[in-house]
């Protein structure tokens, strides 16, 4: 997968962005609950109307034992990924925690000691046999990049479901089929009941990072390939193709509204486009230098991140430095309208979650409940990560440190 040329230097980088540390935000509607990885190892949720953090775990030990990548389920759920090192009989580097909606105990579901975990992404709905959830996991084993269904219900199984690399899917809205892209050269769908591939589709993959199954019906939307550096932003409604962006250059960042009427999407160029998809009209004048972006829940905004440059710096005194930050800014789609809000240098599992954030974007939310709040993770001056609230009605506030650690995740509701 390509790495943002850009982010990768700000490993490098010394920055001094403000965060204020007062521990409550203001809440309006429903704002949520965040899941954060602490920098101690272990996890925490963060509840956002009280503004009290609450340890779901306790027992990390740096550099042997740690729980990472919390991810929600719509239905309140929450599985989480260790590792541990400390055991003699059982040890692992791969463990797959699931936590019932309501905040009883998590249990250790899988772990295998010659797996490192990649990606989690939940089914948005039951499966067919209801009071039941399916959470798929990539992973890396032996053999490379596979992927592994774990269906939780009263008793928990785990199956696997496919290999490949890349490897990148999306779910259907009912949680009953899956879209795959994988290897670079196929596009098929899966059947979650007959667990098999009961589709190929004929188009070549383009130059992409995720597929995207539309939130609310059966279309599909991908990049077909049209030469070797372009690609076709399509959409597949049964049989019928519908080019929303022909001759894309580069590789293309691409999602649908929450309802469905619009996608956005980032070519190579890295300017932003918001596409009507009805008539391929532009729904908003395109805004150059987005590097990634995030439609908020309730579709009326786009948050985005872009470079920023300062002077500064200390790293080859006494030539002058400059600082490389991402700022977030918002988009409002129906006013065409962009606001600029604050400046970060991201954490480590920041990064991570950027280099593949179109992924990301569909299972691992930055965005409140309520559309208002962004949630991210940052490095201070004095180079520790915390995990940070930005109010984006109140762009003129202080973003509020919630505590150390690399990343937060909000839940779905």
């Amino acid at each position: 997968m390509k790495v943002f040329s850009g982010i990768i230097l700000l490993l490098a980088l010394l920055i001094a962005p403000g965060a204020s540390s007062a521990p409550r935000a203001a809440a309006q509607g429903d704002a949520g609950r965040i899941a954060i990885a602490g920098s101690d190892g272990n996890l925490y949720v963060y509840d956002v109307a009280s503004s009290e953090a609450t340890a779901l775990t306790a027992d990390a030990v740096p550099g042997i034992k740690q729980y990472s990548w919390p991810t929600w389920s719509t239905d309140g759920r929450l599985a989480y990924f260790g590792v541990d090192l400390t055991q003699e009989n059982d040890p692992y580097r791969l463990g797959i925690f699931v936590q019932p909606a309501g905040g009883s105990q998590a249990e250790l579901v899988y772990s295998a000691l010659d797996e490192t975990f990649t990606y989690a992404y939940w089914a948005p709905a039951d499966c067919a046999a209801a009071d039941c959830r399916d959470l798929a996991v990539l992973y890396t084993g032996r053999s490379g990049l596979a992927l592994r269904r774990v269906r939780v219900a009263d008793e928990v199984t785990v199956s696997e479901l496919g290999t490949g690399g890349p490897f990148y899917w999306d779910w259907s809205p009912d949680g009953q089929s899956m879209l795959w892209a994988r290897n670079g050269n196929s596009l098929e769908i899966y059947d979650i009941a007959a667990e098999t591939v009961v589709t190929q589709l004929p188009d070549m993959p383009g130059l992409e990072r995720a597929i995207d199954w539309s939130p609310v019906d059966d279309r599909l939307l991908a990049a077909v390939r049209v030469s070797p550096q372009r690609s076709d932003l399509t959409v597949f409604d049964g049989n019928a193709r519908q080019v929303i962006a022909p001759g894309l250059r580069g590789v293309i960042s691409f999602e649908w509204s929450p309802d469905g009427s619009q996608v956005a999407y980032v070519a190579g160029d890295e300017a932003l486009h918001v596409v009507n998809v009805a008539d391929q009209t532009e729904a908003t004048t395109p805004i150059e230098g987005a590097l990634a972006f995030f439609w908020s829940p309730d579709g009326s905004q786009i948050a985005y991140l872009s470079r920023v440059r300062t002077p500064g710096g200390t790293l080859a005194k006494p030539a002058p430095q400059v600082e490389l930050r991402l700022l977030w800014s918002t988009l409002d789609v129906a006013a065409n309208q962009t606001a600029g809000l604050s400046a970060f240098l991201p954490s480590e599992d920041m990064l991570y979650y950027l280099n593949f954030y179109d992924q990301f974007a569909r299972s691992h939310r930055l965005w409140s409940p309520d559309s208002r709040y962004l949630v991210y993770g940052q490095i201070l001056a004095d180079g520790g990560p915390v995990v940070t609230l930005l109010d984006t009605q109140t762009p003129s506030q202080t973003p509020v440190k919630l505590m150390d650690g690399s990343i937060g995740i909000f839940s779905w509701g």
